[in-house]
């Protein structure tokens, strides 16, 4: 069940996130800042910054779409690029730096 639907919307378990991550499927897990926290093969990075006390659920955060408190890190200027029906990405959300909630592969 963890995946971004056709529609967007990115589903995983677990409970709230502070992290969420689209990658390539070949991509190694993001881990800790400052160096390791943007892997090569990141399409998509939206974060809640520490001090803010909302975070993002399941079901309610779009692929490409920021929630008002937070922040996109990745691309940094631009749109995410377009998923491409049929191709294998890797979801990976946390609650906070090195607490994964998921790390999976999906079919978009």
């Amino acid at each position: 069940g963890e995946r971004v639907d056709s529609d967007g919307s990115v589903h995983w378990d677990g409970g709230g996130a502070r992290y969420i991550y689209v990658l390539e499927s070949d991509a190694v897990s993001p881990t800790v800042p400052p160096n390791l926290d943007l892997p090569a093969g990141t399409l998509w990075r939206v974060d809640v910054p520490w001090d803010e006390e909302d975070v993002m659920f399941s079901g309610e955060v779009d692929y490409g779409d920021v929630p008002s408190f937070a922040i996109q890190n990745f691309p940094i200027s631009d749109a995410a690029p377009a998923l491409t029906p049929g191709q294998e990405y890797y979801l990976y959300v946390s609650a906070d730096v090195g607490i994964p909630l998921t790390r999976c592969l999906f079919t978009y």
